[in-house]
């Protein structure tokens, strides 16, 4: 057997192995209970890691064929290493941090101008800033080698940070897709703010809109659920369904109020306690992946239908809000495993520090 032989054979079979766990990583998704857990994202990550190193194989596999091939796998060599060590840097590093700060300011123009709404572009900043402290502890001499130690610590903590992004992202997606041919007898508007006090503004209107076009043509009942601000003149559940009825056409007599909640967590309690059976839950397109991890901690039976659509300059700061919520949920897993980083990198500055000092004696 000759090398190109043996290559191509080695090649053929690490490419049906890898397609062999794709398949299995594919089934364990359908596979799961319940798809309101972090764990989907996990397992669709290496479902698709795995389907691309079979894609990769599958390619590769023609090595030994043709001139005309072995061109065809070198530009696509070519073009996935410019896609890992040059575009996703860049989008990471320059696009995602100057699209965040262009798409808050639109938010912070168009609506309510709170602290909250100028937080993203803080955070960005904060993150450049600590860009340029980490860049400038290159020039450092070696008698600073424990804080050059140290500092990888940030890029460290940055590629956690960007693989529990990615896992939630991944989630969200993954999510939105399997749960929208799911049926129920009840369907739950959730609530928001109301303009002057008694309006439904576009935010709450999509929510209301996504909710009517998916059971127009069946007998669901909609809920509307959402109680009294003290700055409002009605309920928001009394004005979801003014909406519904009056601009959208609805039928009055299927829709219901649960009118006593002010959160997503009373939300979602207060209408399992008056629907008492499974339901679907409408709300932002943003909110829908974090609201069913909320009923999954709950136990309650629901998941979420598909999301009312926003703009893109509120959806995109609001995604990443929902996913520092998400994050706060299970803080006490990220700081041990934050401490584990430092304590290990600590560790190496401190004897890297000892070994310097007794070599230059």
């Amino acid at each position: 057997m000759d090398l190109k032989n043996g290559i191509f054979i080695f090649g053929t079979v690490l490419t049906i192995f890898f397609a062999g766990l794709t398949t299995i990583f594919w089934w364990k998704i359908r596979k799961l209970n319940d798809l309101r857990t972090l764990r989907l994202g996990r397992l669709s990550f290496f479902a698709l890691l795995f389907l691309w190193v079979t894609i990769n194989g599958i390619i590769g596999s023609g090595l030994a064929l043709t001139e005309l091939q072995q061109k065809v796998l070198l530009w696509l060599l070519f073009a996935e290493i410019f896609i890992i060590l040059l575009l996703i840097p860049m989008t990471i590093g320059i696009v995602v941090p100057i699209s965040i700060v262009v798409l808050t300011i639109k938010m912070w123009r168009r609506e309510s101008k709170s602290i909250g709404n100028l937080l993203l572009p803080i955070v960005v900043l904060a993150f450049l800033l600590i860009d340029w402290v980490y860049l400038s502890m290159g020039r450092l001499p070696d008698s600073w080698i424990w804080l050059k130690i140290l500092g990888i610590v940030y890029p460290v903590l940055s590629i956690y940070l960007a693989w529990q992004f990615g896992i939630f992202f991944l989630s969200s997606w993954v999510y939105g897709r399997r749960v929208r041919k799911q049926k129920a007898a009840y369907h739950v508007v959730l609530g928001a703010g109301l303009i002057q006090g008694e309006h439904v503004g576009k935010l709450l209107g999509n929510r209301i809109l996504a909710a009517v076009k998916a059971v127009r043509n069946n007998e669901t009942i909609l809920v509307f659920s959402g109680g009294q601000g003290p700055d409002e003149k009605i309920s928001e559940a009394r004005a979801m369904q003014k909406y519904a009825v009056e601009v959208l056409g609805f039928p009055i007599e299927r829709t219901m109020l649960e009118d006593q909640s002010r959160t997503t967590y009373e939300n979602l309690v207060f209408s399992s306690r008056l629907i008492k059976e499974k339901f679907m839950f409408f709300t932002s397109d943003y909110h829908v992946f974090r609201a069913a991890l909320f009923a999954a901690t709950l136990k309650i039976d629901a998941q979420g239908g598909k999301g009312g659509k926003t703009a893109m300059y509120y959806r995109v700061p609001a995604f990443i809000r929902e996913f520092i919520a998400v994050m706060n949920y299970e803080k006490r897993k990220h700081i041990k495993w934050v401490g584990i980083i430092v304590a290990f990198f600590l560790v190496i500055a401190i004897f890297s520090q000892i070994g310097y000092l007794w070599n230059n004696k």
